[in-house]
């Protein structure tokens, strides 16, 4: 088997991954880099829309922390939602000082209200050439080329079978090229940084690489999971005329949302409607008038005939044109909008310098709960990606201890399997989760979603093959973490945030607090504990 060597290794390579390796190599470490596909050019920070929350000079801490912990309905954990606010200024400063260039209007940047925040805080790259489709390439790249020229060496292609151990600690991991031959990547302390698990649901709009295999791979290392219930379905994916994410920016600066008779819906249940409503808040919206009938096929009208023209001529002239070269009109013209799952809340728990339970293991961005809690504002994600990618990346360099992990690679199986099976079993995940754990649940729907996830996992174990092939150990990964899902939301009797139970419509304080997921003994069923809140002092 052949191996490498390096002092840390990061396994991502979206914004989290490229800013832990970054932060790294400037601290004096030997950093390796790894992805199932391209550094920069892969994962979701490629087609983010591009919102980061920062803190203008007349903002403070204090505000933005408040107004995340609310947010997320007051189960984050409070020292890294303080952590996330104070890293805000440093974290758009290491930005432009990596190259990213912001959107300025008359010299200063073009701050807007995303719903949720009390005040104008989000900024906006500055896309140039870069089309809107992609606007996250505006964040990844000129990190890739600071990445590069520090010395950070990259290895693409690889498919992490799972974390080598060396009696309680982390000491690098087990990867799978592309022709199949097995690596050891061996590692003083590895950063997860592997995005989060769209691609487990039918409905996404992740990229095709982002499933949820940062969350499989912590807790078969003995790291903690919290918070898997909670998955952020964003509210303005769009339908007709493009199938891009839309800003929600949009509703701070006047969009408002219709349904098929051009009711302005959202108002029958959060006062104040779109400019002050959560994204759980609008998707649950949505999803009832979609169930009562009044939606636009699987959507509804996103009304943009109120976005002031000079906000139109600036922020939002990319989108503005391209619905245009689509035939709408954005002052006469509605496109439509629905439900994709957008971020997952929960994953690895973390302490403030990201790292997990498990000595050697860190993580960054969304493969690691606790920041967001119960639902995520606006922006917050790509700021959660570099303030902790940073913290992550400068402790893991710090790491002294010289380990030799245990590479063997996983035991040979029975098979045979094809392609189109395995590709047939995927999809029957994705529609399992779509449909039992989606935005809103109930005690039938995920007791039968966790009866065909055993039908599911019984088949895939009797597929295991004496030549394992990524495909196949991604599979597997994407069972293990659905079942958390599953498991979690089942456990979490109340409706709280962007976990809505209709047997259970109410929020209860006696839930006030997070559900803690750890590894069963052998290959038996996590264990799920709730974990009441610590409130901020």
């Amino acid at each position: 088997m052949e191996s490498m060597q390096t002092d840390v290794l990061v396994i991502g390579g979206g914004l989290a991954g490229l800013t832990a390796a970054i932060a790294a190599r400037r601290a004096g470490a030997e950093v390796l880099l790894v992805c199932k596909r391209r550094p920069g050019r892969s994962g979701n920070t490629l087609i983010a829309a591009g919102n980061l929350t920062s803190l203008p000079e007349d903002d403070s801490v204090e505000g933005l922390a408040i107004d995340t912990f609310g947010g997320g309905r007051e189960i984050a954990d409070p020292t890294l939602v303080r952590t996330l606010a104070e890293g805000a200024a440093e974290a758009v400063d290491f930005l432009q000082g990596c190259g990213v260039r912001l959107l300025r209007v008359d010299g200063r940047l073009q701050a807007r209200r995303v719903p949720g925040h009390s005040r104008a805080r989000t900024i906006f790259p500055e896309l140039g050439a870069v089309p809107v489709q992609t606007a996250g390439l505006t964040l990844t790249l000129p990190l890739l080329a600071e990445a590069r020229r520090l010395g950070v060496r990259f290895a693409e292609g690889l498919m992490v079978a799972r974390l080598a151990r060396n009696g309680e600690r982390v000491a690098g991991a087990l990867a799978l090229d592309g022709s199949g031959g097995w690596l050891a990547l061996r590692a003083r302390a590895t950063i997860l940084a592997t995005g989060g698990g769209g691609r487990l649901y039918a409905g996404s709009n992740n990229t095709r690489d982002i499933t949820g295999d940062g969350y499989a791979l912590a807790l078969e290392a003995g790291a903690a999971l919290r918070d898997m219930e909670f998955i952020q379905f964003h509210p303005a994916m769009g339908l007709t005329p493009v199938r891009i994410i839309l800003p929600t920016t949009l509703f701070g600066d006047g969009a408002v949302l219709r349904n098929r008779y051009g009711e302005r819906f959202l108002l029958n249940s959060v006062t104040g409607g779109e400019p002050v409503a959560g994204r759980d808040e609008m998707s649950q919206a949505i999803d009832r008038e979609l169930r009562a009938g009044k939606g636009i096929g699987e959507g509804v009208y996103l009304d943009l005939s109120q976005i002031p023209a000079d906000l139109a001529a600036t922020r939002y002239a990319p989108l503005w044109a391209l619905l245009r070269r689509r035939g709408c009109d954005p002052a006469q013209n509605m496109p439509t909008v629905g439900l994709a799952v957008h971020f997952f809340m929960g994953g690895m728990v973390i302490d403030s310098h990201g790292g997990s339970t498990v000595p050697g293991l860190y993580g960054a961005g969304e493969v690691c709960g606790g920041v967001h809690g119960a639902n995520r504002l606006g922006g917050n994600a790509l700021l959660e990606a570099v303030v902790f990618g940073r913290r992550a990346g400068a402790r893991a360099a710090a790491e002294r201890t010289e380990t030799a992990g245990v590479f063997d690679p996983p035991p040979a199986g029975n098979g045979p399997w094809t392609v189109e099976e395995l590709t047939g079993l995927r999809a029957a995940l994705r529609q399992l989760l779509w449909r039992h754990a989606g935005v809103i649940r109930s005690a039938e729907g995920l007791a039968a979603g966790l009866a065909q996830w055993r039908e599911l996992d019984d088949t895939c174990r009797s597929w295991r093959l004496a030549e394992p092939v990524p495909l196949f150990l991604e599979t597997s990964l994407m069972l293990r973490s659905a079942r958390c899902i599953l498991l979690a939301a089942q456990a979490r009797l109340e409706s709280r945030g962007a976990h809505c139970r209709e047997d259970y419509p109410m929020l209860d304080d006696e839930w006030r607090g997070h559900l803690r997921i750890e590894s069963g003994v052998g290959e038996g069923e996590p264990v799920v504990r709730f974990v009441p809140q610590e409130l901020p002092e």
